[in-house]
């Protein structure tokens, strides 16, 4: 498995391309840092053996438990999560180049989510050959414009089209269905072919509106609730602090599976901050010791 696992698996190459982060991942080693691939906490080596190992252990793992749809037919081969999806895709890119990523020729696509992942999903789909993309966004369509409730300086609530839904507009035309969720799936021998969809109404669906819809191939871009909480639990970890540190002085956290799903920008920014915080905590256990 490469490292940098997110940037490597998780942002297609089209987005970051892989060589940038192989020579990341190059420079680190370059200048002594150890990375070990393959290497569970709980499976391989347990918290404890980390904890005797080092003097400070940092948890930065991100927030990897996805959002799931629980309907009748879930079950069903051909409903993945996003980052299953992705992962499989630049896996193809990274064995065979990118020209040899087509397994979704003539397929019917059904993506759940609006965000950045949906893009990256719909985006993806479209450099496999898909025959043509559906997407589904929960919540209700933004406004073109502010509306007078929401004036600089606020963050613009408008509508955002990102650079997968414009790939799919020029080819199949619009492809999002907005306040609309799915309700069922239907398959055949195992394997999904169609998917129950029906607008709804602060998030319930509405009777009277559902229909169906091809879907040999269904990605789950709904979001993340957040980091895993078993890995904390090896840990011993009850509190996450503002200033990178836990109930146990020797376990710091930092990115996502601290503040929660944000971009990467925010993870290199809390990685240095919490570089600071361990140093200077280093230095003071350094100076106790003399």
């Amino acid at each position: 498995i490469a490292l940098a696992v997110f940037l490597m698996y998780g942002i297609p190459n089209m987005k970051l391309p892989k060589d940038v982060v192989q020579r990341r991942i190059d420079t680190l080693t370059k200048v002594g840092i150890e990375l070990v691939a393959n290497t569970e906490v709980g499976k391989d080596i347990t918290a404890d053996e980390l904890k005797k190992t080092f003097d400070r252990v940092v948890i930065c793992t991100g927030a990897r438990e996805a959002r799931d749809l629980k309907v009748p037919g879930r079950e069903l081969s051909g409903i993945m999560q996003a980052t299953d999806f992705l992962k499989a895709a630049t896996q193809t890119v990274l064995k065979d180049g990118p020209a040899a990523n087509d397994q979704l020729k003539g397929k019917h696509v059904l993506v759940l989510g609006g965000g950045d992942t949906g893009n990256d999903c719909i985006g993806t789909a479209i450099r496999q050959g898909c025959a043509d993309i559906t997407q589904l966004e929960i919540t209700p369509a933004l406004p073109a414009e502010r509306t007078p409730q929401n004036q600089w300086p606020e963050w613009p609530m408008v509508l955002k089209t990102g650079y997968g839904q414009k790939e799919a507009k020029a080819l199949f035309g619009d492809i999002t269905a907005y306040a609309s969720t799915v309700t069922a799936f239907f398959g055949k021998d195992g394997q999904v072919k169609e998917a129950e969809i029906s607008q709804v109404d602060h998030f319930k669906p509405v009777a009277g509106t559902e229909k169906k819809i091809k879907a040999d191939l269904v990605v789950l871009a709904m979001g993340f609730t957040g980091a895993e909480q078993w890995l904390f639990d090896q840990f011993g970890i009850t509190a996450k602090n503002d200033n990178f540190t836990t109930n146990d002085t020797q376990i710091y956290v930092a990115g996502d599976c601290r503040r929660g799903p944000s971009l990467v920008i925010w993870g290199i920014h809390e990685g240095r901050m919490c570089a600071e915080k361990i140093d200077a905590s280093l230095q003071t256990l350094a100076s106790e010791k003399i």
